[in-house]
């Protein structure tokens, strides 16, 4: 396509640079996560430890079934007393219901 006779080839546009510059460098900050992030998953697939029922010490009931849950998941309705039943269950000695 021809360019028009009275327009330049380029025009320079000094207000949009320092924003080109912004944008330039914020791409190679989500290039660097994103190689930071396929390299862990990588890893993690190649020598990473298989996580257990719990890997989190979590408070609620469906951490303390095993994973995949049984089709009853409970052999009986456990008896929740507090919001951490689970620590309930792991802490006899310091119950989170006591507390509330």
């Amino acid at each position: 396509m021809p360019q028009p006779i009275d327009q330049p080839l380029r025009v320079p546009c000094t207000r949009m640079d320092i924003w080109n510059l912004i944008v330039t460098i914020g791409v190679i900050f989500q290039i660097a996560g994103v190689l930071v992030f396929v390299f862990n998953l990588l890893r993690s697939l190649v020598k990473g430890e298989t996580a257990g029922s719990d890997p989190w010490d979590a408070w609620t009931l469906e951490w303390s079934t095993s994973s995949p849950p049984p089709e009853y998941n409970f052999a009986k309705i456990p008896v929740v007393k507090s919001r951490r039943p689970l620590w309930d269950i792991k802490h006899p000695e310091d119950p989170d219901w006591k507390y509330e």
